[in-house]
């Protein structure tokens, strides 16, 4: 399977933009024979790709925040990237069109939300009053009966590195929760005629459990998603 992976934006000791990809996206997903493009954060650029390579699929990664304006807080934000965001609206606009699956992790997940109408906590610990430390595992509700009767159990562990979330009040009315841990902080998500699904956590970090992480990297590579009959 040959997918395209979005990357993060950083600037080197000269104030330049780059384009930033973690390894070990990588060699995850070569774990499952997935091979990966790195897309830059150059939205005109973004369809090239798709009309030069014989792309199968999207990952969205994780990394800075969304920006609060594309879900209509008019507010100025520091970790954000507006090449990011529109490269990765432009991501999903051809993904819609080609009906592509899209896997979003973290902030992937995060941004499928926006992108369909949803919003986001812009910080979990003054908004939710939780602390939700980064790097702690913590248990998170399956609400799915297809994965609760694969996984054979209603609870799993995830690692969790964000500060910001999706919750049941603000997710998007066009997705669906499938995972929901304390405070209704959404999990995991999916569309539910497109094969678009996300995940809070990061399968490619240290996972206290792996099965969850197989059973849906398995449904992207097979394109034989869990909520499809």
């Amino acid at each position: 399977m040959l997918v395209v992976i979005s990357q993060r934006q950083q600037y080197n000791k000269n104030g330049a933009p780059m384009d930033v990809l973690e390894h070990s996206y990588l060699m995850y997903l070569e774990s499952y024979g997935i091979k990966t493009i790195a897309i830059p954060n150059i939205f005109s650029q973004a369809g090239y790709y798709f009309d030069q390579f014989p792309i199968e699929g999207i990952i969205l990664t994780g990394g800075e925040d969304v920006d609060p304006k594309l879900y209509g807080e008019n507010i100025e934000w520091m970790d954000i990237s507006p090449r990011r965001d529109q490269t990765e609206q432009k991501l999903l606009e051809i993904a819609m069109e080609r009906k592509l699956p899209v896997f979003g992790i973290c902030r992937g997940m995060q941004f499928i939300n926006v992108f369909f109408g949803g919003k986001l906590v812009k910080n979990i610990k003054e908004e939710i009053t939780l602390d939700h430390v980064p790097g702690k595992d913590h248990i998170t509700r399956i609400i799915n009966e297809k994965i609760i009767s694969d996984l054979g159990k209603k609870e799993i562990a995830v690692n969790s590195y964000h500060n910001q979330a999706v919750t049941t009040s603000n997710l998007s009315p066009y997705l669906n929760a499938f995972a929901v841990a304390e405070h209704g902080i959404v999990e995991g998500l999916y569309h539910p005629s497109l094969p678009i699904m996300g995940i809070q956590w990061h399968p490619e970090r240290k996972s206290p459990d792996d099965k969850i992480n197989r059973i849906l990297m398995e449904a992207l590579v097979k394109k034989e998603f869990f909520w499809k009959k």
